[in-house]
Formats: structure tokens, C-alpha cells, sequence
């Protein structure tokens, strides 16, 4: 579109990058960044073809000379791979051939390369709903001046990413920061800081393999003194993105700017071709069933499977052990994504270990511990592993625990087991703080209580004897003490909230 510069700036050959639509290489559509980083090994790579009409007019006191690029053919190949599943680093080539100047004397045709970009983006929020992530990229100079393929200088990107998916709907928003000195171009004209944002909408079909994208794109100079409409192009872009085989997919789209700003275009169309490959999990590996050599009769090979013993079933492993300093659970206690509500797989776990509790009395104290992943903030991430330990606490006394052998503590995501596996460090740990010795006699514990956090009245288990030490007889039962009064206020602030 139109440029307000002056020929004497052009004349002394300033580096001006005019691009306004960038491939990221991140699955998103070319001019955005996705918030999502997949899997460890993850690589994405491709190249970008773009046809610009007229992305850069001179004008001079309002009064439009001609194109200084009429039009350009611009190939960008990069690639992304990603490190692990919280960072994807990232690089990108441009190179391009303009031509059909109007203005011969300050014209940019011919063949060039651009700058070259380097970055990595970073996942910081990812569920089924909502995804939220951070890139940054340097861009190093190697155009040669006056192309408008680059700048003279190192420039920084620092940016964010944001999609909410309802369903098969996606809203996509993407800015940065373009992070440089000014860049003047005598009087009408000057390059500084840069606000670049993208937004984009898509909807899902045949499965995800065919997406619809429509998608705006602007950019707006923050440097006071270079403000003007010329550092303010706006275009938008229509397009879909379409799976054409398991790892390929080809993106089309085209539009037009809206605005008078540099970079945008009178007409723009874009094919990209990407190659995508996301590493599998490893599948286990099957038993082989019995080779019999060629030779063997029919006759002889039923014989001999049916003189085969029936393999024995291998024994179910226990829900829960007990160890000297924890209680150990098989399966992790699955939550509503979250919350602390605890799904309905997870009971039978919690149940067997209210059942080892009856049956172990020399644990006298035993620490539910709450740990969350490091998605979210550490204030939220606390909080959730503190109400999941509660909830916790909660079944194991309606389940029949006394609750003075209980005690929660919540952690958050400061003690991962794992480092960039969310589901590991999503976790309840059953830390046993204190264990009668041998021979040590329990105290026991009241079976009448009420439930701490409603008051609601509980019958519960009593402790079993204690076993006696070795070499020693059985200690005489000692006579059950009759409650008074006092006996039972005090009872009663042990297990009721405190209003305060």
C-alpha cells in the first residue's frame, strides 16, 4: 500500500523490512504464533510462498509517485523442533524476487535474501479449553540495503499467544513487541518500536483434517516521534489449512490490506506446504506365540498345545502397600481438571487406604501431601494442592480414620517428581510422620466423633490392642475411663471446626 518516504531517503539506501505476514512454523496460520508446544521431538518444517502487489508506494506531500516494490515473490523456509514439552526452538530464512517497479531509479527489484530469525516459544497454559504461551526471536541482518528484505541492525521480539477452543471453534490471538532503535527515513517516515498483533478464527472440519481460517493482521509504531498512517498497516486474510496426508498439510489463503500503512498490500496470496512429524509412544512390546517347526503333523500339534499348562494368571498387585515411612498407591488419584473433586476411579484406592489405616494402629500420624504441575500461577497451583489434600482427609474420616491420625499439607509445584511431565507431578503422596515402636502401647482414640467441617455425628472403628514386645506378656488392658463433662467438651473442640 502507500508509504509516505522521501526520495532522498530511498537514495541513500535505508534497510527497511516490509513483511508484515511471518511464518512461525508452530502449526499456526502464517502471521501467528500457536500457544501450544506438543511432545519432546516434535518437528515441524516447511516452507511459505507469498505474491505481493504493491507493499511499498512512494508518496511525497500526499501525492502518490509510484511503487518502489511493485511486486514480490517471497519464499520463507524454517523449521521449529521442540526440546521438550514446554519449549520449541525455532528458524527462519526469507528470500524473495521483486520486480515491476514503477520508480527505476528507486526501485528494489531483483533478488534477495532477508534476514535471518531465530526464537523459541513457550507453553505456560494448555487444557482442553484454553492455551497460553510466550515467544521471542532475534533477527540477524545479512540483507543487503535498500532491499526491504532487512534492517541494519539486530531487532527483538518478545511476544505472547493466546486460543480458547469451544468444541470445534478456535480463537486465536497473537502479539509482540518489535524492539529496536529508531530507524529514520528523513522527514515523513521513521521505523522504532512496533506493536504487532494477529487474530484468527477457525472452525474444524472432516475430523480436524480440514480447517477454515479467517485472520486480521496490524501493526502500529509506539515511537511518538515516528508515529503516522504509514506505521499503521492493516490486512486481512481468508484461507484453510488442509491435512493431505498424516504429516503433510498445505495452507492457502488471500487477501488485501485495509490501510495506507507500509508492508500492506493491494493484493496478497499465500501457499504454504509444512511437513509435521510428532514422535509416538512407545508401544509395549507383545509375547511371541510358540514357533513349531514345519515338520510337526497336525495331529501332533494339537497334542502338544493341548499338553501345554495354562499359564497362570499373574496376582493383581495391591491398591496400596504400607513402608516403613509411607503408604505407597498403585495408581495415581485422578481429580476433575482443576478442582478437587475426586473421579470416581480413584475411590476404591482411597478406600483401601482408610482399610490399611484400621488395620495398621501404630500410624499414629499420617501427612496427605498435595502437589500440582506448573501450569497456572504458584498462588493457584498451592491452593489446588491444598484443597485436594482436604478433600482427601475428608474421605478417609467419613471412611472410618480418626481424624487426630490425619494431618494435610499442600506443596503446590515446588517439589516436582518429573520435570515437564504435568500428569507425574499432579499427585497425593500418604507421608507417615509417626509410628508407635514395638511393644509402645497405643493410646487408641474415640469412636464417637463428629465430623470436622459440618459436625455431623460419626461412629468409627476403635484401635485394635496393641501386639505386645517381643519376650513380653501381654500388657493387662487398662479399664476404660468413664467421659465426664470436661472430658467431652475437650472432646469436642479436638474435632469441631474453630469458629475463629
Amino acid at each position: 500500500m502507500i508509504l509516505a518516504l522521501l526520495p532522498a531517503a530511498l537514495a541513500e539506501g535505508y534497510s527497511l523490512d516490509i513483511e508484515l505476514v511471518r511464518p512461525s512454523f508452530s502449526g499456526a496460520p502464517p502471521g501467528l504464533d500457536a500457544p501450544e508446544v506438543q511432545k519432546q521431538g516434535a518437528v515441524t518444517a516447511g516452507a511459505v510462498v507469498q505474491y505481493q502487489s504493491n507493499p511499498l508506494v512512494l508518496v511525497v506531500e500526499g501525492e502518490e509517485l509510484g511503487s518502489v516494490v511493485g511486486n514480490r515473490l517471497a519464499v520463507h523456509a524454517g523449521a521449529s523442533v521442540d526440546v521438550n514439552r514446554r519449549v520449541a526452538l525455532r528458524a527462519t530464512l526469507p528470500v524473495a524476487f521483486s520486480f515491476g517497479s514503477e520508480l527505476d531509479a528507486l526501485a528494489a527489484d531483483g533478488f534477495g535474501a532477508g534476514d535471518i530469525s531465530a526464537g523459541a516459544r513457550f507453553e505456560l497454559l494448555e487444557n482442553d479449553l484454553l492455551a497460553l504461551g510466550a515467544h521471542a526471536d532475534l533477527y540477524v541482518p545479512i540483507a543487503r540495503p535498500a532491499s526491504y528484505l532487512g534492517e541494519a541492525s539486530l531487532r527483538f521480539a518478545p511476544g505472547a499467544a493466546f486460543a480458547l477452543s469451544p468444541g470445534d471453534f478456535r480463537v486465536q490471538v497473537d502479539a509482540s513487541f518489535m524492539l529496536r532503535g529508531v530507524v529514520p527515513t528523513q522527514e515523513t517516515l521513521g521505523l522504532g518500536q512496533e506493536l504487532s498483533a494477529a487474530a484468527d478464527l477457525s472452525y474444524a472440519l472432516l475430523d480436524g483434517r480440514l480447517r477454515p481460517h479467517l485472520l486480521a493482521l496490524a501493526r502500529v509504531g509506539l515511537s511518538p516521534d515516528v508515529m503516522s498512517d504509514s506505521t499503521f498497516p492493516v490486512e486481512v486474510l481468508g484461507g484453510a489449512q488442509v491435512g493431505v496426508h498424516k504429516e503433510w498439510w498445505i495452507d492457502a489463503y488471500g487477501g488485501k490490506g485495509l490501510t495506507a500503512g507500509y508492508g500492506a498490500t493491494d493484493a496478497r496470496a499465500v501457499l504454504a506446504v509444512t511437513y509435521q512429524r510428532v514422535p509416538e509412544d512407545p508401544k509395549p512390546v507383545e509375547e511371541r506365540a510358540p514357533v513349531y517347526q514345519a515338520e510337526v503333523s497336525d495331529a501332533e500339534l494339537d497334542k502338544i498345545i493341548a499338553e501345554e499348562p495354562e499359564p497362570e494368571p499373574e496376582p493383581e498387585k495391591p491398591l496400596a502397600v504400607v513402608t516403613q515411612k509411607e503408604i505407597v498407591i498403585r495408581d495415581a488419584l485422578r481429580f476433575a481438571a482443576a478442582k478437587d473433586i475426586i473421579l470416581p476411579e480413584s475411590l476404591p484406592t482411597l478406600q483401601f487406604v482408610a482399610q490399611l489405616m484400621n488395620e495398621n494402629a501404630d500410624i499414629q500420624t499420617l501427612i496427605i501431601e498435595g502437589h500440582a504441575s506448573g501450569e497456572g500461577t504458584y498462588a493457584s497451583n498451592y491452593a489446588l494442592s491444598v484443597d485436594r489434600a482436604l478433600a482427601v482427609f475428608k474421605f478417609l474420616v467419613e471412611s472410618g480414620v480418626h481424624p487426630s491420625r490425619l494431618a494435610i499439607r499442600g506443596y503446590g509445584e515446588v517439589m516436582p517428581v518429573k520435570e515437564g511431565d504435568d500428569a507425574a507431578n499432579r499427585r497425593v503422596v500418604f507421608a507417615i510422620a509417626r509410628r508407635l515402636a514395638v511393644g509402645e502401647p497405643n493410646p487408641g482414640w474415640a469412636t464417637d466423633i463428629k465430623l470436622p467441617w459440618n459436625g455431623e455425628a460419626k461412629t468409627i472403628l476403635a484401635a485394635p490392642a496393641s501386639a505386645p514386645a517381643p519376650d513380653q506378656p501381654p500388657p493387662a488392658p487398662a479399664p476404660r475411663p468413664q467421659p465426664r463433662g470436661d472430658d467431652l467438651d475437650i472432646d469436642k473442640s479436638h474435632f469441631e471446626e474453630d469458629d475463629e
